[in-house]
Formats: C-alpha cells, sequence, structure tokens
C-alpha cells in the first residue's frame, strides 16, 4: 500500500466520518480532535508503524503489514477521540524525549523513548489496540504459523491438536 494510498483513505475515512456526525447533529467541538489527528496523521502513520515493528519485531514481515496495520488503527481513531488524543500524546512525547524528530533517532535512542513512556496510560492502550490488530491479520498467522480458527471446520478436535511428538508415548 503506497503512501498515496493511505491519504486517500485517511480522507475518506475522515469524510464519512464528517459526514456521520454532521447528520447526526453534533457540533464541530466533537468533530475537531479526530478529524483533524486523521489529517495530521499522515506525517505520524509512519512513526506509529515504527512503534508497532519495535514493539512486535518480526524480521520477515514487511513494512507494508505493519503499516495496514496502523491504518486500521488511525481509522479507528477518526471516530474515536480518546483514541485520537492517545496517539497524539504518544508522538509528541516521543518526539519531545528526542528533542526532534523520533523516526531520525537511532534505533536504541527510539527504544529509549518508547521506554520513557510505557507506564503511560496512553501507551498502554495504544499497545493494546496495536496487538490486537497485529496478531488478528492474516499475514502474521502466516508467519507466525498459526491456522486460524477451527470453529467452522469443526474444531481443532481434527485438526492436529495432538501432534505434538515431542512428548513421549503414554504407557
Amino acid at each position: 500500500m503506497t503512501r498515496e494510498d493511505l491519504s486517500r483513505r485517511r480522507f475518506l475515512v475522515a469524510a464519512m466520518t464528517a459526514t456521520g456526525l454532521a447528520s447526526a447533529g453534533i457540533g464541530g467541538t466533537m468533530l475537531a480532535t479526530p478529524f483533524s489527528w486523521v489529517r495530521a496523521a499522515e506525517g505520524d502513520a509512519e512513526q506509529l508503524a515504527r512503534i508497532a515493528r519495535l514493539l512486535f519485531p518480526h524480521d520477515k514481515l514487511t513494512d507494508a503489514v505493519y503499516v495496514e496495520v496502523i491504518d486500521s488503527v488511525i481509522t479507528s481513531a477518526a471516530g474515536d477521540a480518546s483514541l485520537a488524543s492517545m496517539l497524539d500524546q504518544a508522538t509528541t512525547a516521543l518526539n519531545s524525549f528526542v528533542q526532534g524528530n523520533w523516526l531520525d533517532a537511532g534505533e536504541l535512542r527510539q527504544i529509549a523513548a518508547m521506554q520513557s513512556i510505557q507506564d503511560e496510560t496512553f501507551f498502554a492502550a495504544i499497545l493494546d489496540n496495536v496487538r490486537f490488530r497485529f496478531y488478528n491479520h492474516a499475514k502474521v498467522w502466516q508467519h507466525i504459523g498459526y491456522p486460524g480458527s477451527s470453529v467452522e471446520f469443526g474444531g481443532y478436535i481434527d485438526r492436529g491438536f495432538d501432534d505434538i511428538d515431542w512428548l513421549p508415548e503414554e504407557s
């Protein structure tokens, strides 16, 4: 997914959010936070994708997977002022820690910045959002060898739950 595709998607999400809020009769103050964050997220998406990669490093996964995960988080932020605020707080805190652009800092400095905010409520919320979306991504499942849900196939009983070959046989 290219940066242009992400920009277009963010614009459409923001436009749909604005239309929905306007038709519901919600005033401009409610609209300001998520809409402005989605517009501002153009530069922040790369930073959030980098955060996701540092939190959940899988060397063989492409950056596109991390971008898709973050795109999902940003889409949610378009309709959730609380999440939008937390994303703002995180990017601001990380940039402040390195006294500049967090993305321009080296990996060790980036990790140190993340460690400095790891106990903050906003960081925990972002971590949960990213973790949920990351480990529910089909390409991540493929990468880690998770076959996915078995409910639609009658459960795990006939799908290899007992194929453990490292335990000794019962006598």
